[in-house]
């Protein structure tokens, strides 16, 4: 299969929220997408998990003209793989109205979140004492954009190793060497020592940060938007 760069893609899952969409989505993903989003308690909940899937279909549809239904396994640590595809690397995240997918030929990292006040305890008690330290130099009216920064980068970092949550929060640091804000241009990732993964940030959607790792190549430049 091609090589080609990592896409982001991105999808409002607002639509499907309301009942005979929902419905309709829901047979059109896998039974274990259907069992998770069932045990799921708000239509905006169910939404999130079925849209995710959907925009993997579509994507992977629009970038490989693989059309149809998609087998899913989780690996070791629990990452999804394409059992039919396992060329195909993907990662997928959501978070307020929106979904996302990373796609690519090499291992993917992404993650969305909708800002909100920034959880400065959560960050003491969870983050490297590195970033907690940077975190809490930047001006108030800053923090929140530096938490969810910080945040959306380390958890698409864990999903990119495939580890997930099994790789601790506070085993590895985002360095922004003394700069005022997290760029993809300046940020570095170290576990002891400094890790060679290529970042990319997302900053054009109003009230999210959205972040992408991957460890070879590059990325498209803009977010890719596909209605579900």
């Amino acid at each position: 299969m091609e090589n080609q760069k990592n896409r982001i893609f991105i999808a409002d899952v607002r639509s499907l929220s309301k009942p005979h969409r929902l419905a309709a989505a829901l047979r059109a993903v896998s039974t274990e997408r259907q069992k998770k989003a069932r045990r799921l308690k708000t239509p905006a909940a169910k939404a999130l998990s079925v849209g995710a899937e959907i925009l993997l279909q579509k994507a992977v549809a629009q970038s490989y003209g693989i059309d149809g239904p998609l087998v899913l396994e989780a690996g070791a640590s629990g990452k999804p793989w394409l059992v039919d595809y396992p060329q195909i690397c993907f990662n997928l995240s959501h978070s307020g109205d929106y979904v996302v997918c990373g796609l690519g030929s090499r291992p993917v990292g992404v993650d969305i979140q909708k800002m909100a006040q920034p959880k400065l305890r959560l960050a003491k008690r969870f983050f490297a004492p590195s970033e907690v330290d940077w975190l809490l130099t930047l001006p108030q009216e800053e923090q929140q954009q530096g938490f969810y920064d910080l945040w959306a980068l380390k958890e698409a970092y864990m999903k990119y190793t495939g580890k997930g949550f099994n790789l601790p929060l506070h085993t590895f640091a985002i360095d922004c060497h003394r700069e005022a804000a997290i760029t993809a241009a300046t940020a570095s990732i170290s576990e002891g020592d400094r890790i060679s993964v290529v970042i990319k940030n997302y900053p054009e959607l109003e009230g999210y940060v959205i972040w992408a790792v991957t460890d070879t190549g590059a990325f498209q430049e803009r977010l890719e938007w596909i209605t579900l």
